[in-house]
């Protein structure tokens, strides 16, 4: 990115933030339990729904794999340390939230137009 595209981010994003911060309709609160509840889903509930549903569909990956070995391996476990398997099971459990954001966003639009 050159400097002048640099520069133009960095006035477009004070810009957007300027504008969200002084936007009296904007409920922080809101937004603050939006966050935490579907961060919370996403790190206790997710998990969990998406190995018992395995197991139900008879997914032969969760029939075989214990419950233990889902959660401390393959979900938690690589947030250790800092590779693609971190970055993969951080998407994991965001999903919900990220999928929330996306809903939202695309609600917004759709009522704009």
């Amino acid at each position: 990115m050159t400097n002048n595209n640099y520069h133009k981010l960095v006035v477009l994003l004070s810009y957007a933030s300027e504008r969200l911060y002084m936007n009296k309709n904007f409920d922080w609160s809101k937004e603050l339990w939006w966050v935490l509840f579907f961060g919370c889903i996403g790190f206790t509930i997710w998990p969990l729904m998406v190995y018992y549903l395995g197991q139900t569909l008879h997914v032969d990956y969760f029939v075989e794999l214990p419950l233990r070995t889902w959660a401390e391996e393959k979900v938690y476990g690589p947030l250790a340390n800092l590779n693609i398997r971190a970055l993969l099971s951080l998407f994991f459990l965001c999903f919900p939230f990220l999928f929330s954001i996306t809903i939202r966003v695309l609600l917004s639009f759709a009522r704009r137009t």
